[in-house]
């Protein structure tokens, strides 16, 4: 029997990248599915801990000037930045995105760098990956 592992890192069609990023004393973990496919979306998982805690989708309809979010699960950690992060997703690689952003402290430094490196960090992979 075939694992999920094997058959994803067999499908040229998606790649998983995964960082871990160290902030003072705390581990943040990014991990993005991304496909080849410029249109397709983006899958992104930011965590301090090994959960999925909430899920927000959020993408660009053309009746609104922002992207619409919706929450699919509801986590503890859920809050109105998790969709306004999700909506700059989407407005800034232009694919819908699925974020699950579950972190559990709420200190704006730490808050500034992981926002900082999830940007950078997806904005290396996508490049690397549809190149």
């Amino acid at each position: 029997m075939e694992s999920i592992d094997d058959i994803i890192s067999n499908d040229t069609n998606l790649i998983i990248e995964k960082f871990v990023e160290v902030y003072e004393n705390s581990k943040i973990y990014f991990m993005f599915y991304i496909f080849k496919n410029a249109s397709s979306p983006l899958f992104v998982w930011v965590s301090d801990n090994a959960n999925l805690d909430a899920l927000n989708i959020s993408m660009k309809v053309p009746m609104e000037t922002l992207p619409i979010t919706s929450e699919l699960l509801n986590g503890a950690s859920s809050s109105e930045y998790t969709t306004t992060l999700s909506q700059r997703l989407v407005l800034k690689f232009k694919v819908p995105t699925m974020l699950s952003y579950s972190i559990s402290q709420d200190i704006p430094q730490l808050t500034a760098f992981i926002e900082k490196t999830l940007f950078e960090l997806l904005s290396v992979s996508i490049k690397k990956v549809q190149s």
